[in-house]
């Protein structure tokens, strides 16, 4: 998800969950999040970071995997810090996926609203930085998207659009029944 200063193209936060349940690391979740330094006030961006159950699990995600998604483009997700997270997952009536992350004092939680379409994808040749994925899923662009840290709310807003076949896109979307084999080219 990324949400974008009121009325601009401006991002204040990029965030990233998986809920993996099957790896040669292990399973576990981690919340992937960045924060504007310019955009967002100080207390609110020492929530930067990784949160998760299983850092290892999460340091390959954000290594392999994250940090080379269009939405991360010159964030330095590698660069960011861990904490240890207790993160649990719900999806509710088909119109609310919501994530809660709890990490001492810290309790961080991201909405994604109103899924605005259904569609399998699959890609035999996904590039990931110099590698090559299968990557097969299910992605659902949403009508809204929150995120909320410690009880306040971050002040940004998605976007939406129309692609050029007709089907929505947003920068609030998930991506069910993920699953990535590779890397296919070594």
């Amino acid at each position: 998800m990324t949400l974008y200063k009121p009325d601009t193209d401006h991002p204040i936060a990029i965030l990233s969950y998986w809920h993996i349940t099957d790896s040669p690391h292990g399973t576990g979740n981690a919340l992937i999040l960045w924060l504007d330094e310019v955009s967002v006030s100080e207390p609110v961006l020492s929530f930067a970071g990784v949160y998760t159950d299983n850092v290892s699990l999460a340091q390959i995600l954000a290594k392999s995997l994250t940090q080379y998604f269009p939405e991360f483009n010159g964030v330095p997700v590698t660069a960011l810090p861990y904490h240890e997270a207790h993160c649990e997952h719900n999806y509710i009536n088909g119109k609310q996926y919501a994530v809660t992350c709890v990490s001492g004092e810290s309790k961080i939680i991201v909405e994604w609203l109103e899924p605005l379409d259904r569609r399998a994808i699959s890609i035999p040749d996904f590039p990931i930085g110099e590698d090559i994925f299968e990557l097969h899923n299910v992605v659902c662009p949403c009508n809204a998207g929150t995120l909320m840290i410690n009880g306040e709310q971050l002040q940004g807003e998605i976007q939406t659009a129309i692609r050029a076949d007709g089907s929505p896109s947003s920068t609030a979307f998930l991506a069910f029944a993920e699953s990535w084999v590779g890397p296919m080219n070594t």
